[in-house]
């Protein structure tokens, strides 16, 4: 029987096969790195990201400081509140009931000059329906007189709202509404004894005190 020999290559598994396997595996190792620079270039624009975030929020948050009146005293904001539970508001004189409360809060830069008011007239009524009634009748003759005045049905920023069988009708004055010889009515102002409107908390004061209302002030307090 003829025996067959068969012989390996001088370099079979030696070498060859190592260096076939070898190229990927570096590869690998190429990406991984190129990975690991990519994901540490986005960590470092993100952190980027949130300072420059950080830096404007704080920016906008830092604490202003107003002064008003003679450097180095503050002027505080005084008010007076004013409230009568016999007195009409006479812009809506077409309703009545004689469970009402009108009250007047005003605020004043210092004490020498108004900046904001507002009036809130309250009525209760026997029932739901007359209150719904009385609401109706009143923010009609409101809206009216205004009109007649040339006002715009919203002038006063004037609401009308009802909470069962109680009906509030409030009227604002902003600090960018000129209290006149026509709008005066609306806050109920009348002239002081030399025939100008009144300016000053102690002014207004006296103006309502002198129709039957009963004021308290923060500078009385």
């Amino acid at each position: 029987m003829e025996e067959k020999l068969y012989f390996q290559p001088a370099k079979y598994g030696n070498g060859q096969k190592k260096k076939t396997h070898a190229a990927p595996k570096t590869a690998d190792k190429e990406v991984h790195k190129k990975g690991k620079n990519h994901k540490a270039v986005k960590l470092v624009c993100f952190l980027l990201f949130l300072a420059v975030i950080v830096f404007i929020i704080l920016y906008f948050l830092r604490g202003k400081t107003t002064t008003t009146g003679q450097f180095p005293a503050n002027v505080r904001n005084e008010s007076l509140v004013c409230q009568s539970s016999n007195i009409a508001y006479k812009k809506v004189s077409n309703i009545d009931s004689p469970e009402k409360t009108l009250k007047i809060n005003m605020i004043f830069n210092g004490t020498d000059s108004l900046s904001s008011a507002s009036l809130k007239y309250t009525l209760a009524f026997a029932s739901y329906s007359e209150a719904y009634s009385a609401e109706a009748i009143s923010h009609a003759q409101f809206n009216l007189g205004l009109q007649s005045l040339g006002y715009d049905a919203s002038k006063f920023n004037n609401k009308f709202s009802i909470l069962d069988n109680v009906l509030d009708i409030v009227v604002n004055f902003s600090s960018s509404t000129t209290i006149d010889e026509v709008t005066k009515d609306y806050l109920l102002v009348e002239e002081t004894s030399n025939g100008n409107l009144p300016i000053t908390l102690s002014e207004y004061q006296h103006n309502y005190e002198q129709q039957g209302f009963t004021c308290t002030s923060t500078i009385n307090n």
